[in-house]
Formats: C-alpha cells, sequence, structure tokens
C-alpha cells in the first residue's frame, strides 16, 4: 500500500513539474508546500526561496480580498477563483488568475489540501485597459471623446445632487478654424488640434477633464470649482490659445475661442441643462464678436 501511494505520489510530481502552465499544492492548514518550475518561472521566485515569501509580492490593495477567499475555501471546500496584481522582484507588476481547487479524500470527505493552476493574464487585462481608455478618449489628441465626457459629467452632476459640490463647465469652440482646414489641409487642421489639446490641458487644474468631443469643440468640466474659479481659468485659456499659431506656405494662422461658462444649479433636473447652457454662453460670445468669455448661469437674464 505505502509503494503504491509513492509511486502515485512521484507520478503526480513528475506531471506538476512537467505541466507547461504554473501550478502549486496547498495543504489543509492553506499553506503553500510545493511550486512547479513554470510558476516558479512566472513569479521570478528562486525554487529555494521560502513558499510563503511570495505573499508579500501581492499588491497591497489585493491581498486582504485574496486571503479572506483563501479562508472560505479552506472551510466551505468551494474552488478558490481570483484575479490579482503580483510585483515580481524586477519590479514588473504582473496580472494573476489564480483558480485552486479543494482535493478530498472519496472515502470519508476528509480535505487533503488545494492543488492550483496560476495564469498571467497581464497582457489581457493590459489590452481590456486599452480598450477602455480607447472607447472613451480623442486619438488625435489624447483628451477624452464625447462619451468619456458625459460619464464624467454624470458623475460630477450626481454629486453635485447628493453633497451640494459645486462644479463648472466650459465650452467652446475655436473661432477661424475653418480657414485652417481649408487652406492648408486637414494635416494642418490636425496640428492646430494637438496644440490646442496640450495647451489646454496645461492651464487646467489637474483634478479637472478636459474634451475634444468632435471636430473643433472642446469641453472641460471643473470638478470642486466656483463660478469665479472658472471664468478666471476660461480667461486664462483664452489667452493661452490665442498665442498658438500655425504655418503654411509662409501665411500664419491663429484661432481665438469663444467659451461658454456655467456651473452647476439647484434647478437643474440632469446634464442636458448645464450642457445647453453653456453652448448657449459660447454662442452669446461668438455674436459678440468673438474671442471672449461669456457666463451663463440660472440667475443671468
Amino acid at each position: 500500500m505505502l509503494g503504491h501511494l509513492q509511486e502515485r505520489e512521484a507520478f503526480l510530481d513528475s506531471v506538476l513539474n512537467a505541466a507547461p502552465q504554473g501550478m502549486f499544492v496547498a495543504n489543509i492548514r492553506g499553506d503553500i508546500t510545493y511550486m512547479n518550475p513554470a510558476l516558479l518561472t512566472m513569479l521570478g521566485i528562486p525554487a529555494e526561496l521560502p513558499m510563503d515569501a511570495w505573499l508579500h509580492q501581492i499588491h497591497i490593495d489585493d491581498i486582504n480580498g485574496a486571503q479572506d477567499m483563501w479562508r472560505y475555501s479552506l472551510r466551505t471546500g468551494n474552488d478558490f477563483v481570483r484575479q490579482l496584481r503580483f510585483l515580481r522582484s524586477d519590479e514588473e507588476l504582473l496580472w494573476l488568475d489564480i483558480h485552486a481547487s479543494v482535493v478530498m479524500l472519496s472515502q470519508d470527505g476528509h480535505t487533503l489540501g488545494l492543488v492550483g493552476v496560476v495564469k498571467d493574464i497581464t497582457e489581457r487585462r493590459e489590452q481590456e485597459a486599452l480598450q477602455r481608455w480607447e472607447a472613451e478618449h480623442d486619438p488625435l489628441t489624447g483628451l477624452l471623446n464625447r462619451r468619456g465626457f458625459e460619464r464624467r459629467l454624470e458623475e460630477a452632476f450626481a454629486d453635485f445632487q447628493k453633497t451640494s459640490t459645486p462644479s463648472a463647465l466650459l465650452l467652446f469652440d475655436l473661432d477661424h478654424f475653418k480657414p485652417i482646414n481649408d487652406e492648408g489641409g486637414h494635416a494642418l487642421g490636425d496640428e492646430m488640434l494637438r496644440r490646442i489639446a496640450q495647451i489646454v490641458a496645461w492651464e487646467v487644474r489637474r483634478s479637472d477633464h478636459v474634451a475634444r468631443q468632435g471636430g473643433d469643440e472642446f469641453g472641460v468640466l471643473l470638478p470642486s470649482c466656483t463660478l469665479v474659479q472658472a471664468t478666471r481659468i476660461a480667461e486664462a485659456l483664452r489667452q493661452a490659445v490665442g498665442d498658438i499659431s500655425v504655418t503654411h506656405e509662409s501665411k500664419e494662422y491663429r484661432v481665438t475661442l469663444s467659451i461658454g461658462v456655467t456651473t452647476f444649479d439647484e434647478s437643474d433636473y440632469n446634464v442636458a441643462n448645464v450642457l445647453a447652457r453653456a453652448d448657449a454662453g459660447s454662442y452669446k460670445a461668438k455674436g459678440q464678436g468673438r474671442d471672449g468669455v461669456v457666463v451663463n448661469t440660472p440667475n443671468i437674464k
């Protein structure tokens, strides 16, 4: 009987050692007693390192939840399934998918421990993150697109409704932009858009959200910002963009901004009310000769 068990153990060891995917074994207390070569290589862990040492390399935001789930699996016999971040000794951050199953004796149902499989899903998680970023950002400027901007507007408006946290909105498009595209071509127009995006991103606060909503239309969401602050930022944007120029066949092109400024108000039913008010302000600035800032709040008639 003992010889038979030893043969089975040797066979299991050879299978685990040869497995191309990362695998581990844990005892009934949950202590990891074995990692196969593929897992050691994946995690960048020397074979002589104590088995529990790698726990300290799990991301601080992930370790408590993982440990709670691990103890729950041991107690209930349910599978352990978790995705977490792991910092290798060479500072490379991995996303790992871990699936461990409890192994029981068929005769009496006693738990022997767990056998787990670990997959490196870093590339997949990065791809998913890239896809999420691309879904909400403008590829030309790197700013938020309309979808990403409106989501942040909705979130800020929800905060305003709960806590009355003041937030402001700037909307503007570019005065005199059409001749740049018509005379210099879309490449020159794109260059102007990229430069403006960079300047606007520099001028606002780090907590603010800047968007190119399409064409030459831009928006800036200013969370936790008063009307006075927002007006000052709008004026700084107007002046900074006025200094930008592009050149085609010795002709210099410049644009100006007609900016509408508003804040969230208790009378607003939804974000559409705020957007309409800021847009009306921008339209009024154009009607007053362009290159200006117009504040438009419900109290201003």
